[in-house]
């Protein structure tokens, strides 16, 4: 990651050894180590992966996210690293942005989002039956990491067989601080999608890659480099994230029999259940690049810094929601940064909180009794996406 030069105006006091690869678990909590910067300063620098700010408090990550004037998208993936494609519309402004989202639009719509619910449910229940008998998983290999990209394919109508080669380089993308790394996970997704739509381009169908090879945008047809670009901003958005939630999901029923209990006795809770575990268990790590030089808060920041706005800090700021650490089914306050705000709020937000509903509905009453098989083989991480790497679990049968 190329570095941006000192800015000698910051005080030494906002001066913090942070990297956020490398957020420390506290009693196997990654998310307490997270909390722990709230004793800190509000906005602080780091010298790490390439030096940025940190803003660590609801007001001013909500501030960020919806001033997409000063805090450019094109910071998104918190690097710097030239890239021939950026990808639309994650990592677009406006006027940009507006034409391409408008694009995706119909594909997570409520409807399209309902016509997958039946395959999802028959995907989900296979998984959980044929790990019944065993009496135990390591749920991220065996559930998580499979079905979020199982739901991805069925969606592009392509071969579930395809998920193999596919997730070792969603997890590099999200989870290793290496710029190579980085690069070649990205070289690795981009080359399967644009062998699907070379594909789709000799025998298009009414499937998502075929129906954006005959889209337009400003009265012209899109070129190959933005379908490519559109369809990769989709399975970017959709393979990792869900996977850290039901990660993280199951760590806390798995460790809290009495919330476990409560969706048992009151499964129309679920929905709340879902929200709420989002919001405990935040999971991007998104930034944004600072377009111009101007102060915020009263500290100097320049044309192409840096900004981290960690969900997690957003979500457990005692400023927005009372009782930050406790999980709370029947919260009044629902809204949370789990999905983002504004005109990059999530566009799969419908999608994936089908998903996580489904697997609650699904393992509970086939599960409903299951614990940690080993605390010390449970490893979650922090980067781009915080997540759950392996996680042991264990039930009667």
């Amino acid at each position: 990651m190329s570095k941006q030069p000192a800015n000698p105006r910051i005080a030494a006091h906002l001066l913090v050894d942070f990297d956020f690869f490398a957020v420390e678990a506290i009693e196997g909590d990654l998310h307490q180590g997270w909390k722990a910067l709230h004793a800190g300063p509000e906005i602080f620098y780091t010298p790490r992966n390439g030096g940025h700010w940190v803003f660590t408090r609801a007001a001013d990550i909500g501030a960020a996210w919806l001033d997409h004037d000063r805090f450019s998208n094109k910071g998104v993936a918190m690097s710097r690293e030239e890239r021939e494609m950026q990808l639309y519309p994650g990592e677009a402004d406006p006027p940009q942005h507006g034409p391409y989202r408008a694009l995706l639009q119909p594909f997570f719509s409520q409807k399209a989002v309902h016509i997958l619910e039946d395959r999802m449910r028959t995907l989900t229940r296979s998984l959980i039956d044929e790990l019944i008998e065993r009496g135990g998983c390591d749920f991220q290999a065996d559930v998580s990491r499979r079905m979020p990209i199982y739901i991805f394919l069925a969606m592009m109508e392509l071969p579930l067989a395809h998920a193999a080669a596919l997730l070792p380089a969603a997890d590099w993308l999200t989870r290793d601080s290496d710029p190579e790394s980085f690069l070649r996970a990205m070289q690795t997704m981009m080359g399967y999608l644009q062998e699907r739509i070379a594909e789709r381009r000799a025998a298009p169908g009414n499937d998502f890659i075929s129906r954006l090879l005959a889209a337009e945008v400003d009265s012209r047809r899109l070129s190959e480099l933005e379908v490519l670009s559109l369809t990769a901003n989709v399975m970017f958005g959709g393979l990792d994230t869900v996977v850290a939630s039901m990660g993280f999901f199951m760590n806390f029923l798995a460790r809290h029999g009495g919330h476990r209990q409560q969706l048992l006795r009151e499964p129309g809770l679920i929905p709340d259940a879902v929200e709420e575990l989002l919001r405990r268990h935040g999971i991007s790590n998104f930034g944004r690049m600072v377009a111009r030089d101007f102060e915020f808060q009263g500290l100097p920041l320049r044309a192409g810094d840096l900004v981290l706005l960690p969900a997690a800090l957003y979500n457990l700021d005692e400023r927005k929601f009372a009782d930050p650490m406790t999980v709370d089914f029947h919260r009044p306050v629902k809204h949370h940064m789990g999905f983002g705000t504004g005109i990059h709020r999530c566009l799969g937000a419908q999608l994936a909180r089908l998903e996580l509903r489904v697997l609650l509905q699904e393992w509970l009453p086939r599960i409903p009794e299951f614990w940690i098989a080993d605390p010390e083989a449970v490893i979650v991480k922090s980067g781009r996406i915080n997540g759950v790497k392996a996680l042991p679990l264990r039930w009667k049968h």
